[in-house]
Parts: structure tokens; sequence; C-alpha cells
């Protein structure tokens, strides 16, 4: 027997509609609430990612085809060696590594103004798991920083990239903007001290 092609059936509609959005009392965070919560978990979400040789501008394409304005980096192995972001794309970055190397703009390529891995601020994902909103709000303000990894593991040698946090994100959950002076709270330093204590 043939496979047929069947199509899904269209719809009679008016000219206007009610929508649906999330229940706010399950979408929208509060300060006390897991900061878990508001993490981009990479075993439900699939990270994009690209190959450091692609250049700059073609980078900047797929995030705005993706949504994003976080790319991971990765090897020939697949491994993580970085981000890149659209700061960096169409911040200063580009700018100074032409004038310092020559390169055109056109030229440059995601491996010459990347953030490598081991100049990121990270989260080990047990620490995100004791932690609050407050305390990652607080955190990244401290950091100053729009985007910070978490990684899980026993050991150096068996972490893994298990997430990431960007204030873009955070913004939409608690609906407020991250920046702004939200809640008072300790960062997650001090709760892992207070823990260890």
């Amino acid at each position: 027997m043939k496979n047929e092609i069947t199509t899904i059936p269209l719809a009679e509609v008016t000219s206007s509609l009610p929508y649906d959005t999330p229940d706010p009392e399950s979408y929208l965070v509060g300060g006390d609430e897991p900061a878990i919560r508001v993490m981009t978990d990479f075993t439900a979400v699939v990270p994009k990612t690209i190959d450091p040789s692609v250049s700059i501008d073609d980078a900047l394409e797929e995030m705005k085809v993706g949504g994003v304005r976080l790319l991971l980096v990765r090897d020939e192995r697949d491994y993580i060696t970085g981000i890149i972001t659209s700061f960096d794309i169409q911040g200063e970055k580009p700018i100074n590594y032409s004038r310092e190397t020559g390169v055109s703009h056109d030229k440059i390529k995601v491996r010459m103004i990347m953030t490598p891995l081991n100049q990121l601020p990270v989260f080990h994902l047990a620490s995100v798991e004791r932690s609050h909103v407050r305390h990652l709000i607080t955190t990244m303000r401290q950091l100053e920083k729009h985007h910070v990894l978490v990684v899980e593991g026993d050991n150096k040698d068996s972490l893994r990239i298990r997430g990431l946090f960007s204030t873009s994100n955070i913004n939409r959950r608690i609906g407020k903007r991250v920046h702004d002076a939200l809640y008072s709270a300790h960062s997650l330093a001090e709760i892992q001290k207070e823990l260890t204590d």
C-alpha cells in the first residue's frame, strides 16, 4: 500500500479571536521561588551552538533566526569552548579587533571575539538548587553579566554544561527588569558560605 500524503484541514475563523496565554500564577515567579525555575535547562531545551570559524555576521543572523542573543561555541568534539553574544557582535569588540589586527569586519570570525569558557562566570547546579530567584538576581547584578552558564558534575573531570541563566528570560519570568532594585538578597557566594559554616 502506498503512503498517502495527507493534509491538515483548515479551520474557519472570524476576523478576530481571543488567544490563550500561560496562567500568570504558574508562569510568573517571585523572588522567594527556586532559582532553577528561571534557568534554561539544556535537558529540556536544545542549546543553540555555532562553529568558531563562522563569520560574526553569519553568527548574528543565526541568532536572529533562532530568536536568541547568545550562541554556545563548539569545538570539533562538540564540546563547548565559550560563548558569543549579540552584544559582542554589535558592540565595540569587532571595532577594537579590527583596529588592533587590521582584519576587516566582514572577515572577523566567532573565535576572534568570543568569550572563552574559562573567562565566564559559571554556577554549579548544586548551588543553584539551594538558591532563590532573588539570590540569582543579586548575583547577576554584582557580576554585571546578562548570561551565566550552569554546570553539573561531581568533580572537575565530570563537569557538563547543564543550562543557562539570561537576564532577558528572568525579566520575562518575573515580569520586571532584573537590573531594577527589586530585591535585597545575599549573593550565591554568601549563601554557599552560610551553608558550609
